[in-house]
């Protein structure tokens, strides 16, 4: 064999060599991108990010789930990208989810025998798992800003809703029993339907969405708390609880019930300044729950048109309840607390769960809360706000109690929800604690925003220039490259 031919030879046998290793380098990342692939959120919103929460609950499904999407990508494009897109990350988190994309322009055959089937009458998606389905309204998927109908003609879209609704959809076919819950009435407690600022309307909107079955009861001449309650909710009364009641709420706890108390400091009329009595003060220190006969100030911590009685906390304890509050350091907002403080008693295990910045009090001269000043009969700071109770050790093979006590209840109100994340975190990690489902603590899903890209005729036609030009600069570089060693 020749020179010329050996050098042939070689320069073939590296160059099959070559792409042998490109090929196989190609299957290697390949591989390991199906296998170990992570998917990226560069919204600036985070989107398309999902919650803790909703990790949590799909890392611990037991039962296939799967979505049939019901939108056009054409004529609901708005929906139909953050939709599909949520719902591709839904899959990426357990193979548990199946997501059916239904076009019913390509497909109208499939189209027609789901619609069928599941009985839609509009566009939406449909979550089923075995026999039971969820139909959710393309309606509800998006807030929209009917403003903008005057100018465009259409509703624009300010905010995507189908992370909570597709996971409210998972958890109401996943879990087998809907925890009942309990609001009791009859002493001037907030009110589960009013829709007003005080109201508990919007508490209401939120715990439905974690599968919680809320009504309210009236304990006043009962003989005790129904059977199957599964929580007591007393949410800032402003009367006095009779012994039967606290009786009956005892022997609730006392066979691992579980409750949440709300308290408020309401200032009675002619008692000299004093707070009203509720009966639940002395009833909570026996679960090693002390509340001051106080108001709590914090002048640190100001808010603008507000009193030294109004207060952002971000002052946590160490507890599953706050854990994601304190670690994403979201202040909870409370208007005029009282003092919840730890106490002792035999078996119980007691937790701050908030507290005031080191210059707060709780203040007992009533008489002018505008110009309170700390005296030594004020309870120094930081003053703990809320407190969490439970069975230490819990009963072996038995449900042990629960119990959180706060010294606010307008903290859970529609005027405090409302645009506050970490009130409606603390409110739902609470109930979901109380009711043992730690797998929904967590922060929930972000505001999310559309952000569009609008560009003029001339700024297209440069951005559809320079897509071109760039292959064509590599093209003509790469010649170079090759005629230049050829010389």
């Amino acid at each position: 064999m020749d020179q010329a031919n050996r050098r042939q030879l070689v320069r073939t046998g590296t160059l099959s060599a070559g792409v042998l290793l490109l090929a196989a380098l190609l299957l290697i990342v390949n591989y390991f991108g199906w296998k170990y692939y992570k998917r990226f959120d560069w919204t600036g919103s985070q989107l398309y990010s999902l919650s803790e929460k909703t990790v949590n609950v799909l890392k611990g499904l037991k039962r296939d789930i799967d979505f049939y999407v019901f939108l056009s990508p054409d004529e609901q494009q708005e929906l139909y990208q953050p939709t599909s897109e949520v719902l591709a990350r839904y899959g990426a988190v357990t193979r548990r989810v199946h997501v059916h994309m239904v076009d019913a322009a390509k497909n109208p055959l499939e189209a027609q025998q789901l619609i069928q089937r599941f009985g839609v009458t509009s566009t939406g998606v449909v979550v089923a798992s075995g026999n039971d389905r969820r139909v959710i309204d393309s309606s509800d998927l998006a807030e929209l800003d009917l403003r903008s109908m005057q100018a465009t003609g259409r509703p624009q879209m300010t905010g995507y809703k189908g992370e909570q609704l597709f996971t409210s959809a998972i958890l109401q076919l996943s879990e087998g029993h809907k925890p009942k819950i309990l609001f009791i009435t009859g002493h001037g407690e907030h009110a589960l339907d009013d829709q007003g600022g005080h109201g508990l309307s919007g508490a209401r909107q939120l715990l439905g969405r974690d599968n919680f079955d809320l009504s309210e009861w009236s304990s006043l001449g009962q003989a005790g708390v129904p059977a199957g309650t599964d929580l007591l909710v007393i949410a800032g009364p402003a009367g006095s609880f009779v012994k039967p009641e606290l009786d009956a709420f005892a022997a609730y706890m006392t066979g691992g019930g579980r409750m949440l108390v709300m308290l408020d400091p309401t200032i009675g009329q002619g008692t000299g300044g004093g707070l009203v009595q509720t009966g639940l003060e002395a009833w909570l220190a026996t679960y090693g729950v002390k509340v001051g006969q106080d108001i709590v100030v914090d002048p640190s911590n100001p808010l603008p048109f507000y009193g030294p009685v109004t207060i952002f906390s971000r002052n946590y304890g160490e507890h599953p309840i706050t854990k994601a509050l304190a670690e994403a350091n979201l202040p909870v907002l409370v208007r005029l607390s009282r003092s919840v403080s730890k106490g002792s008693s035999p078996g119980l295990k007691v937790t701050e769960l908030l507290r005031t910045s080191p210059e707060g009090w709780g203040e007992t001269n009533l008489a002018n809360l505008n110009k309170a000043s700390r005296d030594g009969q004020d309870l120094g700071g930081p003053v703990p706000l809320a407190v969490a109770v439970e069975a230490d050790p819990a009963p072996a093979g038995k449900k042990g109690l629960r119990l959180v006590a706060l010294g606010d209840s307008d903290f859970a109100t529609n005027d405090f929800l409302e645009g506050n994340v970490a009130n409606t975190v603390l409110l739902s990690n609470a109930f979901n604690w109380l009711a043992e489902r730690e797998a929904l603590l967590g922060i929930p899903p972000k505001k999310t925003e559309q952000v569009k890209l609008t560009l003029t005729g001339g700024e297209f036609r440069n951005v559809l220039l320079l897509a071109a030009a760039l292959p064509l600069l590599s093209a003509i570089l790469g010649g170079y490259i090759f005629f230049r060693r050829r010389r």
